[in-house]
């Protein structure tokens, strides 16, 4: 089985070594693909360059976190500082997504609507869209991005669909430990799970992110059930940087692996080491057949399998807490519940109703649920132990059996009832 390679260089138009190495990885090697960062110093020479080269498909790479807006600065506050450039980081623009929702999103989509304009005012033909530092992961973003690729007909949104005991079992070195490559892998893998977007395009590889030498190369399996793979990759060329000085705001354009990057560029046996139609790892392998079989279960069979593991979980914990630990009862439940809250939401959402919703959304109201529960399970428990004279464990016993059903009626009705309405 054959399928498509992908090899993307991300930040097109950010100085003029990237723009030159971009340019001869093109002509002389195997880069096929490239994302224009439209609000930076150098994306109209990008763009012009990209005229003499039309086999080079353009994308846009959104960028949120470097340098001057293409929208006004007062346009979009949440995003910009008093400078007019924006002022958030990854963690931050996550972080608004979540405590300012509505306004981050509605800034977010203004700004990436711009962006979009100004590329094709440019005279770009926008193929894809990915995001500098990753920003189209974050679910709100993500939302947003959705909406304008359709509303643009921009065909592939980057998504991170790598299995990473494949890339680590292909690939020598354990550096993605101690250089923050797995938890970006992990953090990104979790955020694209939550935003539910099917795509048949492989990424290849967040592990080893930004530091593709040659030897990453070697073998690269592509599992089966992707029909293309993409490339990230970060070429340039530090030497023509380093003579322009006031261009860098970011000093890892300046990063030697730029030159390794393009040297594996270069390099054209590179696209034959791809395998399509891989095997997973047996343990990933496994999981996927049982998550197969699982979704042909019906429903309330399904709930009841994930309500049983959660209510068993639940309970052992309130256990552990109140009869070994010597907790009172009412700590036990607090602190049981704010360990498990957060289990029961993922395991009810995906599991049960594999909802594709919005994500806050029901996960806002999925802790409402709880909550309610939280305090209905507390009188309960009190009315039961104080008045009903029942031991502890037993009461909590008799309520979770209660429980069970109001929570399935809850999330079926009141969490995830757009998703199942929909159905």
């Amino acid at each position: 089985m054959t399928g498509r390679i992908i090899f993307n260089a991300d930040d097109f138009g950010i100085s003029r070594g990237v723009n030159e190495a971009i340019c001869r990885a093109h002509k002389e090697g195997i880069l096929n693909s490239a994302s224009l960062m439209v609000n930076q110093k150098y994306a109209g020479e990008a763009v012009r360059a990209s005229k003499s080269m039309p086999n080079l498909e353009l994308g846009l790479h959104i960028n949120l976190t470097n340098e001057y807006p293409a929208l006004k600065a007062e346009e979009i506050p949440l995003l910009t500082g008093k400078d007019g450039k924006f002022k958030n980081g990854f963690v931050k623009l996550l972080l608004l997504s979540i405590f300012r929702y509505k306004a981050f999103r509605e800034q977010v989509k203004k700004e990436i609507e711009a962006q979009i304009l100004k590329a094709r005012k440019m005279g770009a033909d926008l193929r894809h869209i990915d995001g500098h530092r990753h920003v189209q992961m974050i679910p709100a973003v993500f939302a947003a991005v959705k909406e304008l690729a359709e509303k643009y007909h921009i065909g592939r949104i980057r998504t991170v669909k790598e299995c990473a005991l494949l890339t680590a079992k292909n690939n020598k070195g354990l550096g993605f430990l101690f250089d923050g490559g797995a938890v970006k892998y992990y953090l990104l893998r979790f955020l694209d799970i939550v935003n539910g977007y099917p795509s048949k395009t492989y990424f290849y590889t967040m592990l080893y992110t930004c530091k593709l030498s040659k030897d990453r190369f070697q073998k690269v399996p592509v599992p089966e059930g992707f029909d293309a793979v993409e490339v990230m990759i970060h070429p340039g060329l530090p030497e023509i940087d380093e003579k322009h000085p006031e261009d860098i705001f970011d000093q890892n354009i300046l990063s030697p692996w730029r030159k390794a990057e393009l040297e594996t560029l270069l390099d054209r046996n590179v696209p034959g080491n791809f395998e399509f139609g891989a095997k997973y790892p047996w343990p990933v392998a496994l999981y996927r057949f049982l998550e197969k079989h699982w979704f042909k279960l019906n429903q309330k069979i399904r709930f009841l399998l994930v309500g049983g593991f959660n209510t068993v979980l639940a309970y052992g914990i309130f256990a552990l807490l109140f009869a070994a630990a010597g907790l009172p009862y009412l700590w036990a439940l607090v602190v049981q519940n704010i360990v498990t809250i957060n289990i029961s939401i993922f395991t009810m959402r995906y599991y049960v109703f594999e909802s594709r919703g919005n994500f806050l959304k029901e996960y806002c109201k999925s802790w409402g649920v709880y909550l309610w529960m939280f305090l209905f399970n507390s009188a309960a428990l009190t009315f039961l132990v104080e008045v009903c004279h029942i031991y502890e464990l037993w009461a909590q016993a008799i309520y979770l059996t209660v429980a069970t059903i109001m929570t399935y009626l809850l999330h079926k009705y009141f969490s995830f009832y757009k998703k199942i309405k929909e159905k």
